[in-house]
């Protein structure tokens, strides 16, 4: 007798079917209750076989063959196989595209291969008539003069350099101009330590 776990749920989401008056029997004593996951099958020859005959009777086993969350089977379960990844990817291009005739041999060292027409209307390139928005950022903090500049440097960046600078106007600037409410404390309390 073969039984095997009906598969219920998507692959997915595959859950483990317990049998709690089954368990497998190791040889230093631990003995684990069975779980067996949806479309497996259960490894009766591995278990007690007086376990499997009670459970048959009276147990999980009997339940859920009654309930027809297991089923018996006899052949070798099917192993569908996927498609192709390739043939799930088939674009418009693809299709509309003319077949392409084998290579034709002018000379031995020279072959003419037809390029394919395309049967679509012409696109305009709208990836040149982009220009890239060149945001460099500064690193070096000495050459920060202006509150611009300021706004280039990394966040952290912004912090050193509130900490290190002895630009007092600067600082003033920064700290009417900036929306940041970190940025504004940490000029604050530098204003202050400076001021003593």
């Amino acid at each position: 007798m073969r039984l095997r776990v009906k598969t219920k749920n998507a692959k997915e989401c595959q859950i483990l079917l317990p049998f709690p008056d089954l368990s497998v029997k190791y040889g230093n004593g631990y003995a684990p209750a069975l779980k067996v996951a949806e479309g497996q099958e259960i490894p009766l020859d591995v278990l007690d076989p007086e376990d499997v005959r009670k459970s048959l009777k009276v147990g999980s086993l009997r339940g859920y063959l009654d309930n027809q969350w297991i089923e018996e089977f006899t052949e070798e379960p099917i192993i569908k196989e996927s498609p192709s990844p390739i043939s799930q990817f088939i674009t418009e291009q693809m299709v509309l595209a003319p077949k392409i005739e084998p290579a034709k041999i002018v000379e031995q060292s020279k072959i003419e291969v037809p390029l394919p027409q395309s049967n679509l209307p012409e696109v305009v390139k709208v990836v040149d008539l982009l220009v890239p928005i060149v945001n460099e950022q500064i690193t070096d903090l000495t050459l920060v003069k202006t509150y611009e500049e300021f706004n280039k440097l990394s966040h952290f960046l912004k912090i050193r350099y509130i900490k290190d600078t002895p630009n007092l106007e600067l600082l003033r600037q920064i700290s009417s101009l900036t929306t940041s409410s970190q940025l504004k404390n940490n000029i604050n309390l530098r204003l202050s330590t400076l001021k003593i």
